[in-house]
């Protein structure tokens, strides 16, 4: 019988040294991530996609009226200033994480986040506002004429919170942006939205939308600067600088600055929308680069890993195969999306001490996860070879080692390859989940360039292609040694 030419150069390294290189990559991570978060930075958390407010420029760098505060506050510091962008359903577990030392956001001040975190002394107010389309003018005319119909918000904002408890009788319909609700009010799934005055009337005027404000503001909102419970000396600085800032009018300068004035985001040069189109290639470059980097990393981790579990999976008497059976399938059994939170906010909290970069985190999760299906995959291989070859290897007077280096694995692994193909498909597609920790990959970038040019099918389909031109190509490599396999009788060993 033939042989294939493509052989496992993993399986050529011994199992000491590919477990001693997980270890160190593994400490590699955790160090780097943890030089990271020290030196003397100011590190602020905002979302980075709420124009006018912080949102990306031209060429591709946070600007906008939080990131203008959180220049002034971290130079009166004298700390260099560190801006992470985070998803804002996920800001404040990550202040409490301890992955940054502030949220310069437009958070607004209320009594259930005060129970969580301190509040530095309001830097700017506004307030709460129904808009609807125009369309709806004669129907809606205030918040009582919307019982039964679908009002959006932003998951996590205090307007959500305001309409579940005081307005039960209306349909709220949460979102991950403001992108998304104008898409679907503009599509008729939505009867209107609520949204921060000064916020709303900026982005209707910016993209031209037929949406206006009705009825009078439901409530206002003082806007705070949050940090830890119990980071007096911090915050005590952070109230003298804002109280020098309002005293000189400082503040009200930068409000005027992005409301007042003709929109600063708009530039004369070509633009896609208000961002360059250079600006959004090497934005999308840059994230699929760290989505490959990850996914590459992840599953080379993550084979090392299955290997042994395989193994060990396999065999009912080795030890510890109870308790990796049971892992695997709590692994399998759990959203991914559950895992990177728990890496990233838990075992990457300040109390455990871990202090994991988001990519850290990412790397580990995808690593762990991808490890989990790739070992049932190979424990599968190992199954359909047959038992009767490994005791011909030993009656050749081959040690278990060489039986199954020799024998057993280099048909397991032919037998598995396109199942593994497969897993290594599935896990380039989960990175796409890894935005949600502040991962600056290509998803992450998308929405990034979507916040401010509200075109979110155009960018959403460049994304999808990008992955298709990887995918594809894989898939179609995984049908072709299929077919190989089966054709020179190996799937049946």
């Amino acid at each position: 019988m033939k042989e294939l030419k493509e052989e496992s150069i993993l399986m050529r390294i011994p199992m000491k040294t590919k477990l001693s290189l997980i270890f160190c990559v593994f400490i590699l991570l955790c160090e780097t991530s943890g030089l990271k978060a020290g030196n003397n930075q100011f590190r602020v958390a905002l979302t980075g996609k709420y124009p006018p407010f912080s949102t990306y420029g031209t060429e591709g760098k946070l600007i906008g009226f939080d990131v203008d505060v959180s220049n002034e506050i971290a130079k009166k510091l004298g700390r260099k200033l560190e801006l992470i962008p985070t998803e804002w359903d996920g800001i404040l577990p990550g202040l409490l994480a301890g992955k940054y030392d502030v949220i310069i956001g437009s958070m607004a001040i209320t009594e259930a986040r005060k129970k969580q975190v301190d509040f530095s002394i309001p830097y700017y107010e506004s307030g709460a506002q129904l808009f609807i389309h125009s369309n709806l003018k004669n129907q809606i005319n205030s918040i009582k004429d919307c019982k039964g119909k679908n009002i959006g918000v932003v998951l996590g904002e205090t307007f959500e919170h305001f309409l579940r408890k005081n307005h039960p009788e209306i349909n709220t319909v949460t979102y991950k942006s403001t992108v998304d609700i104008f898409q679907d009010l503009n599509n008729g799934r939505l009867d209107g939205f609520v949204s921060d005055k000064l916020l709303g009337m900026y982005q209707i005027k910016k993209t031209k939308q037929p949406f206006f404000p009705i009825g009078k503001l439901l409530y206002k909102e003082e806007m705070g600067i949050p940090v830890t419970k119990g980071n007096h000396s911090l915050l005590q600085k952070i109230n003298v600088i804002l109280s020098e800032m309002k005293q000189k009018g400082e503040l009200k300068t930068l409000l005027d600055k992005w409301f007042a004035a003709p929109d600063p985001l708009q530039k004369t040069e070509k633009k896609t929308g208000s961002i360059s189109t250079k600006t959004v290639i090497k934005m999308l470059g840059s994230g699929f680069a760290i989505t490959i980097f990850t996914a590459v990393l992840s599953l080379l981790i993550g084979f090392a890993i299955a290997i042994p579990a395989g193994v060990i999976l396999n065999n009912p008497d080795l030890w510890g195969h109870r308790l990796l059976r049971w892992i695997n399938d709590f692994i399998r059994g759990t959203p991914v999306l559950i895992q990177l939170f728990f890496i990233y906010f838990g075992l990457g909290s300040k109390e455990v001490g871990l202090n994991l970069t988001p990519v850290t985190a990412a790397i580990i999760t995808l690593s762990i996860n991808a490890s989990a299906y790739m070992s049932e995959v190979i424990r599968s291989g190992l199954m359909a070879v047959n038992p009767g070859q490994l005791k011909a290897g030993q009656a050749l007077g081959l040690s278990k080692a060489q039986v199954f280096i020799h024998i057993v694995w280099p048909q397991a692994f032919r037998i598995a390859l396109p199942a593994l193909m497969n897993s290594v498909v599935a896990l380039l597609k989960d990175t796409a989940l890894i935005s949600v920790i502040s991962v600056g990959e290509v998803i992450r970038e998308a929405q990034s360039i979507i916040s401010v040019t509200f075109n979110p099918v155009k960018y959403y389909l460049i994304v999808a292609v990008m992955f298709f031109i990887v995918t594809f190509p894989l898939m179609k490599y995984s049908g072709y040694l299929e077919r190989k396999i089966k054709s020179r009788g190996f799937s049946n060993d």
